[in-house]
């Protein structure tokens, strides 16, 4: 149904006033006649007319005034001026301020007066149709470019899983995305490991390292007492910190979202400036921030997959396969740069003796204990694989024969003064240790056969020795 058009009538003079209503509603408009000047705001806001027609000889107050007032509430609103004896330099001046027209009193045709009066209401109505579907247009665009935004995001997201096992390299990366659709200054996040918290924050530029810790505080402070508690380490930018008294800077306004899934508290995440963040601008913050604790949990669980693909699942260490890989990968390094790498193939002696005497939980947790022992008696670089059974082996690049002989040796000491104490009971335990050391030409059989031989030799010869003959 097509709105009524609303007209504002104001003029002093009481008959002509009466007349133009009258005839004006026969034309179907809806009219407020006012013989005095009401109060502007308060009618227009409430008549919401679509024109307005105006004397310019008012008592108190002169028309072109009341034009000015009427132009600063609604600068659209048509309005139509009406003078007895208005001069060429009057008629110029209240076109310029802004007038629809001016017609001269009395008027040649009161048709006439209409078909003025509604071509100036189907102008504004036009013109606020118009208005309105460019702001629609306008928010229906924000919402699409939102919407592409967010599947960029996500498709960001999702190739850091399997490339990345970093979730300080996901909320970086995550700070650079989120420029994309709000603003703010700083982007900080809060970590929580087991026993440790991580803060980071995220910025353009150099930044104010008051700023830095200010927001480093917010965050910290953020952190629930019962969580607080647990914290044995805190780092803050990388270097060590101490969770005391935040520095706040009191202008700095900021907003935090809970980064949780599926149970699990990864941290906090918040954005921070100068002025307040409004409502939009928070949920906008919560609903990305979904996609990034997704993306974390979903990097937690391709992690513990891959762990569980190259890990022996009692142990710990590295599993036959991974094991036989990397021996591949060292071979091949080998051959092409020359370098020496020696092979440590090591077995527990007597190892059905500790199952038969102690049961076989003592036995896991022998086998469990000297992976231990075997990964803290070596470099980092060395790799430790269970190759079966109670059978380890040991990657010792860059190491040659008498080298890996002296490694195996401090090996072979360390699991007999291991301590092995299972449910109050002692339990003595060895190791028999072969050697093998690359040589040009080797392939992988060829390494494991010398030091498994090497083994077969040391347990011939009693037991708890290296051999790398």
């Amino acid at each position: 149904m097509e709105e009524k058009k609303r007209l504002i009538v104001i003029d002093d003079e009481t008959a002509l006033l009466e007349i133009l209503k009258e005839f004006l509603q026969g034309f179907g408009l809806e009219v407020f006649a006012y013989e005095f000047v009401p109060d502007l705001e308060s009618e227009l806001r409430e008549r919401r007319p679509h024109a307005v027609l105006l004397d310019i000889l008012m008592p108190v107050v002169s028309g072109i005034e009341l034009l000015t007032r009427i132009k600063k509430i609604d600068e659209q609103l048509p309005v139509i001026m009406m003078t007895g004896y208005a001069d060429e330099a009057k008629r110029v001046e209240v076109l310029r301020k802004g007038a629809y027209a001016l017609l001269t009193k009395p008027f040649k045709s009161f048709e006439e007066l209409y078909h003025t009066i509604n071509n100036a209401m189907s102008h504004y109505i036009a013109s606020m149709q118009m208005q309105a579907l460019t702001v629609e247009i306008k928010e229906r665009y924000e919402r699409e470019k939102l919407n592409i935004i967010e599947l960029n995001f996500l498709k960001s997201l999702q190739q850091m899983i399997g490339e990345t096992e970093e979730t300080s390299f996901v909320l970086r990366s995550a700070y650079t995305l989120l420029k994309e659709f709000l603003d703010f200054r700083y982007f900080g996040s809060l970590l929580l490991g087991e026993g440790s918290l991580d803060v980071e924050v995220y910025h353009d530029g150099a930044g104010d390292l008051r700023l830095i810790e200010s927001v480093a505080g917010v965050l910290i402070g953020n952190l629930p007492d019962s969580e607080k508690v647990r914290i044995e380490t805190v780092t803050v930018q990388g270097r060590p910190a101490t969770i005391g008294s935040p520095i706040v800077d009191p202008v700095l306004s900021c907003t935090m979202v809970e980064l949780s899934a599926a149970g699990r508290i990864y941290g906090y995440a918040g954005l921070f400036r100068y002025h307040e963040f409004t409502v939009d601008e928070v949920h906008l913050l919560e609903r990305f921030c979904a996609h990034i604790t997704v993306t974390l949990e979903k990097i937690r669980l391709f992690h513990e997959v891959r762990v569980l693909s190259i890990r022996d699942g009692l142990t710990g260490v590295y599993n036959h396969a991974h094991s036989m890989g990397m021996l591949e990968a060292e071979i091949g390094r080998a051959e092409r740069y020359g370098t020496p790498f020696s092979l440590i193939m090591a077995d527990i002696d007597d190892f059905k003796r500790i199952n038969d005497t102690y049961g076989h939980l003592a036995g896991d947790y022998v086998l469990q204990n000297v992976s231990r022992l075997l990964e803290m008696s070596l470099r980092t670089i060395d790799l430790v694989g269970r190759y079966g059974g109670e059978e380890f082996i040991v990657i010792l690049p860059e190491t040659n024969a008498e080298q890996a002989g002296l490694t195996g040796e401090r090996v072979r000491k360390a699991i007999e003064s291991g301590g092995f104490i299972h449910e109050g009971r002692k339990i003595e335990l060895t190791i028999s240790v072969g050697v093998a050391t690359y040589q040009t030409g080797m392939d992988l059989p060829a390494v494991i056969k010398i030091a498994d031989d090497n083994l077969y030799k040391a347990k011939k010869r009693g037991k708890n020795r290296v051999c790398y003959e």
